[in-house]
């Protein structure tokens, strides 16, 4: 067998056991090394890719992918700084638990640091940032192939552990790259014959969930039988099951729960807004929690961990599925490495119902005064009001990719949902930034399989503006609300905003790019509403219709700062006259 039909089998193996595993859709940037791997996929009839010039891209959408589906999809890139850019996406999966597998193709070893062309150090490039990473050799037939498949099998088995997270594969070539039918007849085929007649895996894995060790419960039952003032915290959770699970152990013993937008739970009907509240300081005066239990991982705003550090309370529990540490206030006293649906229902009964403050007034008159300040059809369509308004005209077959910086704080504060069932939520939070969003939420609309809405501010638009090809794909139609107050607006709401002058020169980084011209250069729809009414029916519109769409909302980073500080003020006011 000659190193054609050698190298052309090795892929065509690899591929097809990643499929049987179930990692079958590939996000392939073209090249000449990794030629063999992108043409196994074209070649294998169960495989489902896309092409992707940008390899940074191709990385975010992988990552959105993941995050719809709880499965790895495959990246595939050719040698030298292609596989660099996959970097971003990487240190995001890895710190969010997203499963990706990354397979770098490379030069062979005695072409490395002898100056050969389009050549650097990719094994380990990504660190510790990887669940595990691997070189394989060459290919060649002293290599068993049933030790590629058990190779390929704990890759994904890695990528899918506790935590999830990405995998590196690095497989150096060598030429001729050209594909060739290999002999299958060979010797060197032979312990595989089973392998290749079947359709299942070399081997399968199972990954349960975490139960909770019954000294863990213990503990949670005698902390929240004695409590007298529990407060539950909902943070990032991507599993529906525990949002629910906490949801209903919440309202079964009548614990105020704060639902953080990650969780799955704050853009649903029955969802309490206690952001609001926290926001007075009347209330968080009047209310403090010596219990907190908190399910799942960070928060997008700075409630009620800022309340709590003033008024620590005796007790800071974590239950999350999650081995990292959760801790950033240094406050917890009892960590619970288990599920948090396991955990809620086995808290059940554990006190009586006893409701230890009664908001409704309170939210009733805010939500009035939200509605009339900012969402009244005939204002000025702005940030707070287009979130409100995706969250009310959004049903719950759709998804919402959110942007971080203001679109997130935005989304998690002034949201009005309507619908009964909650709205399938994303967004990039391990690490918190604004790059590759688009790509992001395209990979998550292939996922998802539904239609999506990204709410996304100038500057992250701006950084991925690229992505923007991928959009006119029946699998990535998405509405893209872009939030354009000329610069980074987040800059105008941070201490640094008030003690220099060079707050535009060195931060919010004022821009003037056309956001119409970006959208009809990738041949998408665009659209301008001025007010709330206008916006509605865009995006009533645009929820109809079966393209992808850039709905530009303009305004200045000072409106939009005052329109904040208004409606914090008036709902500081509110807090002061109903919890006085």
């Amino acid at each position: 067998m000659n190193r054609k039909q050698v190298t052309t089998l090795w892929c065509t193996v690899i591929v097809e056991e990643l499929i049987r595993q179930g990692a079958g859709f590939f996000c392939i940037s073209p090249g000449s090394r990794s030629t063999p791997l992108t043409l196994a996929v074209a070649h294998n009839p169960k495989a489902r890719y896309r092409m992707f010039p940008d390899e940074r891209s191709a990385g975010f959408y992988a990552l959105g992918y993941a995050r719809a589906t709880g499965m790895p999809a495959v990246l595939i890139c050719t040698s030298g700084t292609a596989v660099a850019n996959y970097f971003p996406s990487v240190v995001e999966a890895s710190a969010d638990a997203r499963p990706m597998i990354v397979l770098s193709t490379d030069r062979p070893f005695e072409l490395l640091e002898a100056g050969a062309n389009q050549t650097i150090r990719q094994q380990n490039i990504f660190g510790s940032y990887t669940r595990w990473n691997f070189e394989l050799p060459a290919p060649g037939i002293d290599t068993p192939l049933r030790s590629l498949l058990s190779t390929v099998d704990h890759a994904v088995n890695k990528s899918l552990g506790s935590p999830a997270g990405p995998v590196h594969l690095n497989l150096p070539f060598r030429e001729p790259l050209e594909p060739q039918s290999p002999e299958m007849e060979h010797p060197w085929v032979a312990p595989i014959l089973d392998w290749l007649a079947s359709a299942e895996p070399l081997s399968r894995f199972e990954i349960p969930r975490k139960e909770p060790s019954a000294e863990g419960i213990a503990a949670l039952r005698m902390i929240l039988a004695n409590s007298e003032h529990p407060l539950f915290v909902a943070g990032y959770m991507d599993n529906a099951a525990d949002a629910k699970a906490v949801a209903e152990l919440a309202r079964s013993l009548d614990i105020p729960l704060f639902a953080d937008l990650t969780s799955g739970l704050r853009l649903s009907k029955n969802c309490t807004p206690w952001q609001l509240a926290f926001l007075s300081e009347t209330f968080t005066e009047q209310f403090r929690p010596d219990v907190v239990i908190h399910f799942g991982g960070g928060l997008i705003g700075k409630q009620p961990a800022s309340a709590i550090r003033k008024q620590p309370p005796r007790h800071y529990a974590v239950v999350r599925e999650h081995p990292g540490r959760y801790n950033p206030d240094h406050n917890v006293t009892l960590s619970v490495e288990a599920s948090p649906a396991l955990v809620a229902a086995a808290l059940a009964g554990c006190r009586e119902p006893r409701q230890s403050i009664d908001c409704r007034a309170f939210f009733s008159e805010v939500e009035k005064m939200i509605e009339m300040e900012a969402s009244a059809p005939d204002k000025a369509v702005t940030e707070v009001s287009a979130a409100r308004l995706v969250s009310t005209l959004t049903d719950g077959n759709q998804a919402i990719f959110v942007s971080n910086s203001m679109p997130a704080r935005n989304m998690d504060l002034f949201t009005a949902p309507a619908t009964e069932k909650p709205l399938r939520t994303a967004l990039n939070r391990g690490v918190s930034g604004i790059d590759g969003i688009i790509s992001t939420a395209a990979g998550f609309a292939t996922g998802h399989k539904a239609p999506t809405t990204l709410l996304i501010g100038d500057l992250s638009f701006l950084h991925d503006m690229n992505a923007l090809s991928l959009l006119n794909h029946a699998w990535n139609r998405l509405i893209v609300i872009v939030l354009n107050n000329h610069g980074g607006g987040i800059f105008s709401f941070l201490p640094i905003a008030k003690v220099t002058d060079k707050l535009d020169e060195c931060f919010a980084t004022p821009q003037d790019f056309s956001i119409e011209s970006a959208a009809r250069t990738f041949g998408l729809d665009y659209a301008h509403p001025e007010t709330n009414r206008e916006f509605t029916e865009t995006y009533n519109e645009a929820l109809g219709s079966n393209r992808s769409i850039v709905i530009e909302i303009e305004g200045t980073r000072q409106d939009n700062l005052l329109l904040h500080r208004t409606l914090q003020a008036k709902i500081k006011a509110l807090g002061a006259e109903h919890f006085s």
